[in-house]
């Protein structure tokens, strides 16, 4: 069955490589992938790495489609055991692997990669669906051009479809975006265009790849902020290609399970880190590189590649190299482990756009038949906001002084605040009821070694308007004072919680204020006057530091909660 399901699978997401405005930007269940470095060995070479120790983790970040490739299996052509042994521990833990055959610049030959097509899939059953040829040939081959990649390719992929003809062939695995290679190969009728058929009448290529690694350790905070928008950068270069694409398609008459796709096979927020790189920093160790890999996901599901695979589980030798998802010394989960568990577990079904009115906040979407996820990033060192997100492209009700469109076709706001240095991850049921939060921040999680804190909702949950920046305690955005307030939000010294229960009672109800790592900070119990309650908290009182807090009105018969943000 999983077999069956590989090969449907690459016509759904041929379907939506065809036209960006045609075509739903369907999210393939085979996006979110992984590399699998570093091994043990690979060959007769020994490289001591601690992959077959970390499956278990791989599996848990929800990795979807493993590659077996890169420099080490390309120089060092596995064995036969090697390859089997990958693919199986690969698929016990419910993923799906691309296999790598060696080129090395002519160190082998495509008589070799078709005996390694032969063995796997016909000899030992595999059906190993994705093959890649070679790796990065303008980095250790030091090719220029695209006419020193097509030969290889085209011989390759044709002696491999000889003995399965089912097989999709990737390449041409630049090293970066390298448009002297990949604008020869996807020029269809030139004589580096390898998107056509070979004389067998089989396609040579069935999709297009690259890898990116933006930076070299020496970038700034601010660099990463906008890098992957910067015109002619990231974005732009997958909008680039899926034109290019889409020409090769119409002239070749490539359609469904045969049309073209693109793919992005290693990448990361840089190559290597600074030598100090750690999560406050910016590189691979840090908690924006971690935020880094989110947006690099989310432009890639906006901009149709059909999976999208990070460099790497765990390696290195120095903290320089250390920019695998897990850390190389101790085994911890990095934040871009846990960002892209947070993407990769949620997101499903089709792409939503998402836009904001802040240049250090992201935010992507995604909606299937049962749930809308959204996650934000905030990137701002200082900027705590309040947010209103709006689950259509309609404008948004309210003072906020952060507001959000998904166009999810829902007329459905919610609220909440977001901390700087933190990500939230909301999932909604289809009628717009909140389902799930996630909230995964710098200091209080990351910085203590914790996965995000995620809540689960079993019924609906109705949302408490934010209260804004208020010193009048008779109104709230104009609006008379009911149920339940807390003002000023934002507070310093002190603050004022305001509660009726609407049945002139005097029964009585106890206050919490728990943080954001779960625990209370305040824990009291008053007396309701007339079913009323009106306190000033002084905060210096309760020792209660700085940061965002929920307040809990719990009666005998409901449970209130809104959030405050306490200043210095």
């Amino acid at each position: 069955m999983k077999t069956k399901t590989i090969y449907s699978v690459l016509t759904i997401i041929a379907l939506f490589i065809l036209s960006q405005d045609t075509f739903s930007q369907a999210i393939s269940p085979y996006f979110f992938g992984q590399n699998c470095w570093m091994p043990d060995s690979i060959g007769s070479k020994k490289f001591g790495g601690q992959l077959h120790n970390k499956w278990q983790e791989i599996k848990q970040s929800n990795a979807q489609l493993i590659r077996f490739g890169g420099i080490g299996p390309d120089d060092n052509k596995p064995t036969n055991y090697q390859y089997i042994k990958m693919i199986d521990s690969i698929r016990m833990n419910g993923m799906e692997p691309i296999i790598q055959v060696p080129y090395f610049n002519g160190k082998y030959t495509a008589s070799q990669a078709a005996a390694i097509v032969e063995y796997i899939n016909i000899t030992k059953g595999k059906k190993i669906k994705f093959w890649i040829i070679g790796n990065e040939p303008d980095h250790v081959y030091k090719f220029t051009s695209s006419s020193q990649v097509a030969p290889y390719i085209r011989s390759f992929s044709s002696a491999m479809k000889a003995k399965d003809p089912s097989i999709k062939i990737i390449g041409p695995e630049t090293a970066w975006y390298n448009t002297n290679i990949i604008n020869g190969l996807t020029s269809p009728g030139g004589p580096d265009d390898i998107t056509g058929k070979d004389a067998a009448g089989r396609y040579y290529i069935d999709v297009i790849s690259f890898h990116t690694y933006p930076f070299n350790g020496t970038q700034t905070r601010d660099e990463v902020i906008s890098n992957l928008t910067v015109p002619g950068n990231f974005q732009d270069r997958l909008s680039s290609l899926n034109s290019r694409i889409i020409n090769c398609n119409t002239a070749h008459g490539r359609t469904g399970d045969n049309a073209l796709i693109t793919a992005v096979t290693e990448a990361n927020i840089n190559f290597k880190n600074s030598d100090t790189d750690n999560l406050n920093g910016v590189g691979a160790n840090s908690f924006i590189g971690g935020q880094f890999w989110v947006e690099m996901m989310g432009i890639g599901l906006k901009k149709n590649l059909g999976f999208f695979n990070f460099w790497s589980v765990v390696e290195g030798n120095t903290q320089a190299l250390n920019i695998g998802y897990l850390d190389r010394n101790n085994g911890n989960k990095k934040p871009s482990y846990h960002h892209f568990k947070l993407m990769a577990g949620n997101f499903k079904g089709n792409y939503c756009n998402a836009t904001d009115n802040k240049g250090n906040i992201k935010v992507f979407g995604s909606k299937d038949t049962t749930q809308i996820a959204v996650i934000i990033l905030n990137q701002s060192q200082s900027s705590n906001y309040d947010f209103k997100l709006r689950l259509n492209t309609a404008d948004v009700s309210g003072n906020n002084n952060l507001k959000i469109n998904v166009n999810a076709d829902l007329d459905i706001e919610y609220d909440d605040i977001i901390e700087n240095q933190s990500t939230i991850l909301l999932v909604f049921d289809k009628a717009g009821n909140i389902k799930k939060k996630c909230e995964y921040k710098l200091n209080g999680h990351a910085n203590a070694n914790l996965p995000p804190a995620c809540t689960n909702y079993s019924d609906p949950v109705t949302q408490l308007k934010t209260i804004e920046k208020n010193e009048d305690p008779e109104k709230i955005n104009g609006e008379k004072l009911m149920d339940f307030k807390v003002y000023p939000n934002p507070a310093n010294n002190n603050f004022t919680i305001n509660f009726n229960d609407g049945e002139n009672s005097k029964n009585s109800v106890v206050l919490k204020m728990i943080d954001q790592v779960g625990r209370v900070v305040l824990n009291e119990k008053f007396t309701l006057i007339d079913g009323h309650l009106n306190k000033q908290i002084e905060i210096n009182d309760y020792s209660i530091a700085t940061g965002v807090y929920s307040i809990q009105i719990e009666s005998d018969k409901n449970v209130y909660s809104t959030r405050i943000i306490l200043t210095e």
